[in-house]
């Protein structure tokens, strides 16, 4: 009986996923906005660190157009930040679907009135609230928010997701029927081809070679007739994107095919993705190459631990294999979501020339991690700890410390280079002299990146270690922060006359550790103050207030709890 039960239960998950991901249902959703659409940006677009997950919705470079539900459901998630996604919405439908709306400006009708009273009773206005399903239900097409610009948005215009609401993969709206004109092929700018080691080169240079492309239409070519010779392992790259009808914006492609002399080697589609996967956005690339040159090359090759799940093909995880007098075909063919195609040919000849090797110097390699494992290193004065999963591939460790940066306690210590992309946070940690319990509270572990530019990572102590997190290997060092933040009213004064103004503005900045938390009252009781980060400014928008005396009080805590405060009577 209970075989026959969980039999009866897996049939169900199975059905339902099959459902989920297979059975895309078209014109279900409606548009939530109500103007023509125009993306600037499409799902799967390659952004720092990250795929994109939604279309970004253009909204004509203004905020407060309406915000509609997409279908029936109800609001299952709430996110107020001044970061990301900024003020957000998230509505489960019955379809097993999720739509998300982020950047808003405002929320609007008994939504904004139910977040308010969450925001009050929690004394928060930034807030992660998942309220149950009775609470806010929607119907297709009410108005639910404003577009805006908030968190870390660029300009105006509204993010939309749709994700699978049991696995919150995101899925590619425009797979949904959306009234998005695309007949526009994607268009090929270049490829590369790699060397893969210390015995691999290409056109006799073991680094990445790149090769122009020309043309149009769908109909690509190298743009020199240099010709392309390589030796040993090898990958191919290349340079892509897509554009929509009436705008003028680079997008993500949905599909790269790659054949060797007419069979697939490599094929990835962008139908779907996990946001624990996303990251390896960076191993999908040529990282150190996008780095230094800002191009990013989608590679047609699978490094070790590379988990993401867009590969539909692949052979040898697409490590091509030539020696000399071998002779191959290559043609990628690349297609938008509405199957607008591109496609581009080109040869490669196995041949190297030993006199005419230009030679690398090779670094000094400390230890050798394995992408398979945990991995710890220590010195004298430093430790790092690297999760398993954290690495791609196999690393040759190259460590050195300096004093360079001004102002530390501690030299900088050198792991390895920001070049190399991590999957997961390392764990690093560093010995420091004698401190007062004083100062050993004001601490903070400092990130100093390729750029010399550094950046505080917070710190936890045992010991006479303090210990944080990176997702970035670097440069790393120990700096102390005493200085409290700033508060700088911009339209409030002592004793000013508010009643022709709609907010109290402040603009705020820290030194070094960035702000942690803020809290402002009016009379002594907690109001809502909103962080607009990219502005650095605070403000609360009146709300209630009666006419007469009051007193306006705002707290800033920085990261290691330095603590400002201003107290500003006012009339209303």
């Amino acid at each position: 009986m209970i075989k026959k039960l969980f039999l009866t239960l897996l049939t169900l998950f199975v059905g339902f996923n099959s459902f989920s991901q297979d059975t895309i249902p078209k014109n279900y959703f409606r548009s939530p906005l109500g103007i023509p659409l125009f993306l600037a940006g499409n799902f799967g677009e390659l952004r720092s660190n990250h795929f994109h997950g939604g279309l970004d919705m253009k909204t004509q470079g203004k905020e407060g157009f309406k915000i509609y539900a997409a279908a029936d459901g109800f609001v299952s998630r709430v996110k107020v930040s001044p970061w990301g996604y900024g003020k957000t919405i998230y509505i489960d439908h019955p379809n097993g679907y999720t739509t998300v709306y982020a950047h808003l400006q405002r929320y609007k009708g008994d939504i904004a009135k139910q977040i308010k009273t969450h925001q009050y009773e929690n004394e928060s206005w930034e807030i992660d609230w998942y309220p149950s399903d009775t609470l806010m239900k929607v119907k297709k097409g009410d108005v639910i928010a404003l577009s805006g610009n908030t968190g870390g948005s660029g300009g105006p215009h509204l993010h939309f997701e749709i994700r699978e609401t049991i696995s919150e993969h995101p899925v590619n709206p425009l797979l949904f029927g959306f009234d998005i004109k695309d007949n526009i092929k994607p268009i090929i700018r270049s490829i590369v081809l790699t060397p893969l080691n210390d015995t691999s080169y290409v056109n006799n240079k073991s680094k990445p070679q790149r090769f122009l492309i020309t043309g149009g239409g769908g109909n690509y070519k190298l743009k020199y007739a240099t010709p392309i010779n390589a030796y040993g392992e090898i990958c191919i790259g290349i340079e892509t994107i897509d554009k929509l009808n009436g705008v003028g914006n680079r997008n993500g492609i949905y599909s790269i095919e790659l054949l060797k002399n007419d069979t697939t080697i490599y094929k990835s589609e962008m139908k779907e993705f996990s946001f624990d996967e996303s990251r390896a956005l960076n191993s999908l690339i040529d990282y150190e190459y996008f780095l230094k040159d800002k191009i990013r090359f989608q590679r047609s090759y699978i490094e070790p631990n590379n988990p993401l799940s867009i590969y539909t093909k692949n052979k040898n995880n697409g490590i091509i294999q030539f020696a000399k007098k071998d002779k191959a075909s290559f043609n990628y063919i690349v297609k938008d979501t509405y199957g607008n195609t591109s496609k581009v040919n080109f040869s490669v000849t196995g041949s190297y020339n030993k006199k005419s090797i230009q030679k690398v110097l090779k670094p000094i390699v400390d230890t050798t991690f394995s992408y398979s494992d945990s991995n710890f290193f220590k010195d004298k004065n430093i430790s790092i700890s690297i999760p398993n999963g954290a690495l791609y591939k196999d690393l040759k460790l190259q460590y050195h410390s300096s004093d360079t940066l001004s102002g530390a306690i501690t030299p900088t210590y050198f792991i390895h280079n920001d070049y190399t992309p991590l999957h997961k946070a390392i764990e690093v940690s560093i010995k420091v002299g004698r401190l007062s319990n004083y100062l050993r509270s004001k601490a903070t572990i400092v990130h100093f990146d390729r750029r010399k530019k550094y950046y505080s990572k917070g710190g936890t102590w045992r010991n006479n270690y303090i210990t944080a997190k990176s997702k970035a290997f670097g440069g790393f060092a120990v700096m102390i922060d005493t200085i409290p933040p700033k508060i700088s009213p911009t339209n409030i004064f002592a004793n000013k006359n508010m009643s022709a103004n709609t907010t109290i503005t402040v603009k705020i900045a820290d030194n070094l550790s960035g702000i942690k938390s803020f809290k402002g009252k009016i009379d002594g009781k907690w109001v809502i103050m909103e962080y607009e980060a990219k502005k650095a400014k605070l403000f609360y928008t009146f709300d209630n207030i009666t006419k007469g005396k009051h007193n306006f009080e705002l707290t800033l805590t920085d990261g290691v709890g330095n603590e400002s405060h201003v107290s500003i009577p006012f009339i209303r």
